[in-house]
């Protein structure tokens, strides 16, 4: 854990120090890439994964993100094993904003969910979890740009199969 906790560190450092003082902002016709780490709430266990959007505008609506998204986390002991991974479609609305460092944004994510279980303890009688198939997910989330280019992230989402997750990344804007 404190690997992770110095990792993000050193990035969070080498984003404030190749920042400039440019006003940055979701921008249409961009692409946006990156990490992010968090704690996946049904088992309180660490999860890594990626995310990707494309902005667009749509006329009488505003500014919307279409994208996709990545996530892994596995967990266990001595006689079990569980691995997780989700792979989705996104569609966020962005708020406008004043502030041009900041956006803000709400959306669903529809992806698939394929889990794997091993077991192999004493008791063959153990009921195996349920797991995998598909799931729809709320979230939202808020950008600070720290330059034209390079922003930190933070999403929370909850949604079905019991999966809820607290997010912190970075985003590239390309």
């Amino acid at each position: 854990m404190k690997k992770i906790f110095d990792f993000l560190t050193v990035i969070l450092f080498l984003t404030i120090l190749i920042s400039n003082k440019t006003q940055a902002q979701y921008e249409v016709n961009k692409h946006y890439l990156g990490p992010e780490i968090g704690f996946v709430f049904n088992s309180s266990t660490l999860q890594f994964g990626a995310n990707y959007e494309y902005a667009l505008h749509m006329q009488d609506i505003g500014n919307i993100g279409v994208g996709g998204i990545f996530r892994y986390w596995s967990f266990g002991d001595a006689d079990w094993h569980y691995t997780d991974i989700v792979i989705g479609g996104q569609g966020n609305y962005h708020f406008k904003l004043k502030n041009k460092k900041l956006d803000i944004w709400s959306g669903l994510v529809l992806g698939y969910d394929f889990g794997s279980w091993s077991y192999d303890g004493p008791n063959s009688g153990f009921l195996e979890p349920t797991y995998g198939g598909f799931l729809l997910t709320v979230n939202g989330g808020a950008r600070y740009w720290f330059s034209s280019t390079i922003a930190v992230t933070a999403r929370l989402g909850f949604g079905s199969l019991s999966y809820g997750a607290l997010e912190v990344g970075v985003d590239f804007k390309l």
